[in-house]
C-alpha cells in the first residue's frame, strides 16, 4: 500500500466519521457513532487490501456486500424494505462495476454518496436527497475516472 492510498483511506475514515457525528444512529451517542464508524471504514479498506493479495474474485464480492450492507439499512428506514433492497441491488451493482476501473475510488465515492444522503435525507424531502446521492455518486465516480485517465496517460 502506497502512502497516497492511506492517506484517501484515512482522510475518508475521518469525513466518514464526522457524518457519523453529525448524523449519530439512535442506538449511539454522537462520540461512539463517530469513532464505530471511522473504524468499520478504515476495517473494510484493510480488508479489501487484504483480499486484493488472494484474488480479484473475493474483492470483487466484498465490495458488493459491502455496498448492500451499507445501503440496505440507510435506505431501508426512508424507502421501506422492498424498495431499500432494489436501491442496495442498484448502489452494489454499480460501485461493483465501478471497482473494475477505479479501483478503491469507486468505494471511497459510494461512502461519500451515503454520506450526502444521511445529511439531506432530514434537512429536505427524500426525493432530492435521493437525487442529490446519485448525482454525487455519479460524479464523483467520473471524477475518478478522469484522475484515473491522467495518471495513466501523463504519469506513466
Amino acid at each position: 500500500m502506497d502512502s497516497s492510498l492511506a492517506l484517501l483511506i484515512g482522510a475518508t475514515a475521518v469525513c466518514a466519521g464526522a457524518v457519523g457525528y453529525l448524523v449519530p444512529p439512535r442506538a449511539l451517542g454522537p462520540r461512539h457513532a463517530a469513532v464505530a464508524v471511522a473504524v468499520g471504514v478504515t476495517g473494510s479498506f484493510l480488508l479489501m487490501l487484504l483480499l486484493a493479495s488472494v484474488a480479484l474474485p473475493a474483492v470483487l464480492g466484498f465490495v458488493a456486500l459491502f455496498a448492500a450492507a451499507v445501503a440496505y439499512p440507510v435506505f431501508r428506514r426512508d424507502l421501506g424494505p422492498r424498495r431499500a433492497g432494489v436501491a442496495a441491488a442498484g448502489s452494489a451493482a454499480v460501485v461493483t462495476v465501478s471497482f473494475l476501473f477505479v479501483v478503491y475510488l469507486a468505494v471511497i465515492a459510494f461512502i461519500a454518496a451515503i454520506g450526502v444522503y444521511l445529511l439531506l435525507r432530514d434537512r429536505v424531502r427524500i426525493a432530492p436527497a435521493l437525487i442529490m446521492t446519485g448525482t454525487t455518486l455519479g460524479g464523483l465516480l467520473a471524477a475518478s475516472a478522469l484522475v484515473f485517465w491522467v495518471s495513466l496517460t501523463y504519469v506513466m
